[in-house]
């Protein structure tokens, strides 16, 4: 087999589960699209923006529940590093939160 041959052989067999996970660049790509359209959707009608929290919760809870399990969540942090799994939280937290300010805190028109 050619990856025996290969002085990098065994180092590919060590990434068992960061090369099944998406890119975090690409995670955060999708939470900032996601609270950026809860942002233009709450510009128009304040409760639009509200329409964007289920995906951004369903989003969430498929990535806490990979970071959460016993057996996939240690092996996260031992080949990405802590410092991954932290930005991955940001990154929800972030866009929960921007989703939710803005649906919340958008100021209603002014009549006369």
């Amino acid at each position: 087999m050619l990856l025996d041959v290969l002085p990098i052989g065994p180092a590919l067999l060590l990434f068992e589960v960061m090369d099944k996970e998406p890119p975090l660049a690409q995670t955060a790509i999708l939470y900032c699209v996601l609270a950026v359209a809860g942002f233009l959707l709450a510009q128009k009608r304040w409760w639009f923006g509200l329409a964007v929290l289920p995906v951004v919760a369903l989003f969430a809870w498929a990535d806490v529940s990979e970071l959460r399990d016993p057996f996939v969540g240690p092996a996260i942090v031992r080949e990405a590093g802590l410092l991954h799994v932290v930005l991955w939280y940001v990154l929800i937290l972030a866009s929960i939160a921007h989703s939710g300010y803005h649906c919340c805190y958008i100021a209603p028109p002014t009549v006369g």
